[in-house]
């Protein structure tokens, strides 16, 4: 999230990404516990495609988005994390358990955390009434009941 949800269905995950910034490992940033707005003045930045994120970043800039340098925007982010190895910040990126990142290695692509943090909800999607394969309709399902399963351990909390 953010994400325009009209003419979906979806399910809503218990838990959130923290957003990051995506650099090379020898990047003088990349000695830094985390990275607030002012480290990212001037530098070359990937931002996110998608309006309503670039929306949470405006917020999170404040006044001071005029002093970013966008270099392009990206929706896919494999490109924009090859992109960081090469000297781009690849900023704001949500940090997910199973990002791509984690599949080249810290010796290739760090992330460091924003702060003040941001975060963001995590959703399960699909288009409503439109017939769906019997493996799919399954992971629908299986989707759903997990989320019964949450709503029911969060009650009893």
């Amino acid at each position: 999230e953010p994400v325009n949800t009209e003419g979906l269905a979806y399910i809503r995950l218990p838990e959130s990404d923290c957003w990051v910034v995506g650099m090379r490992p020898d990047d003088p940033l990349a000695q830094k516990e985390v990275i607030t707005k002012e480290d990212l003045f001037g530098l070359p930045l990937i931002l996110p495609e998608r309006i309503g994120v670039q929306s949470e970043l405006a917020n999170w800039f404040g006044k001071d988005l005029a002093k970013l340098r966008v270099a392009f925007t990206s929706n896919l982010g494999t490109n924009a994390g090859v992109m960081a190895m090469h000297g781009i910040y690849r900023a704001k990126e949500k940090r997910r358990k199973r990002a791509a990142a984690k599949y080249w290695g810290k010796s290739r692509l760090i992330q460091k955390h924003l702060y003040p943090e941001i975060k963001s909800g995590v959703i399960m999607a699909w288009r409503r009434n439109i017939p769906y394969s019997q493996a799919v309709q399954k992971m629908i399902e299986k989707m759903q009941e997990f989320e019964a399963s949450e709503m029911s351990k969060r009650r009893r909390s």
